[in-house]
């Protein structure tokens, strides 16, 4: 998380400086088969980034009260795709899309199956977001060997979550009595959830274009978002989405 931020803080800085260079070369030469040189055009983005979930709400803090897995095990890949309009050279609307999907298995801190092994948890989140954002190139969207940008959005967030655990009554180590031991605790065999939720997020990153056409670009950005699971999961039914990601890919321009 603080690596996420310290890259969005760097292409920020980037951005800062690039507008004097924009600055001193207003006459610009152009070129008539590249897109850019034109006021208004299309721009794709595909690309590939390692997603690291805040997960701090009550759904995910009791979750790692029983169980061992850490917040790092939520870490993951993300992938999505942008559809950008540049409006002129300095400003552009975005749609974008992503998804993310994980599996992890952890092992309960305190209880035992009926072998007297640790109760294994399995977890499984799959979110995938539709977003509007607007992009402010500082510099200016052509005329540099590197472009940076910088934006701000919000999205619907869509996803589901499931957990299982194997029913059985079960002998636990924690008890209130330290000299007796707790027996029937039973465990459901899961639950699941389909949620959706408002969010917003932020985004900064750089483009080097290697031809009229196409562009190779690096990215961070910083969601915030939270979902209710409903009835199934009673008090922890707080589910936090936030987090930040850093990906690269390619650029398309048309």
């Amino acid at each position: 998380m603080k690596a996420t931020r310290g890259i969005l803080l760097v292409l920020a800085v980037l951005m800062i400086a690039a507008v004097p260079a924009r600055a001193q070369d207003p006459e610009a030469q152009t070129n008539p088969a590249d897109p850019r040189e034109n006021d208004r055009f299309g721009e794709i983005h595909l690309w590939i980034g390692q997603l690291a979930p805040d997960a701090k709400s009550n759904f995910w803090d009791d979750n790692f009260r029983n169980f061992t897995a850490r917040r790092s095990r939520l870490d993951g890949p993300i992938f999505g795709g942008d559809y950008l309009y540049h409006l002129d050279r300095h400003n552009a609307v975005m749609l974008s899309s992503s998804l993310y999907i994980n599996t992890i298995s952890e092992p309960a801190r305190n209880v035992q199956d009926e072998n007297g092994n640790p109760l294994e948890h399995h977890l499984e989140l799959a979110v995938g977001s539709l977003a509007a954002s607007y992009v402010l190139y500082p510099a200016g969207s052509s005329d540099h060997a590197v472009i940076p940008y910088l934006g701000a959005g919000a999205g619907l967030y869509l996803g589901e979550l499931q957990t299982f655990r194997q029913q059985f009554t079960t002998t636990s180590d924690t008890c209130a009595d330290p000299d007796s031991s707790c027996t029937d605790t039973t465990f459901v065999d899961g639950n699941s959830a389909f949620f959706a939720a408002l969010g917003y997020f932020f985004v900064a990153g750089v483009q080097v274009p290697v031809s009229d056409h196409f562009a190779v670009e690096v990215e961070g950005r910083y969601t915030v978002a939270k979902a209710n699971l409903g009835s199934d999961f009673k008090g922890n039914s707080e589910l936090d989405l936030s987090g930040g990601q850093v990906a690269a890919g390619v650029a398309i321009r048309f």
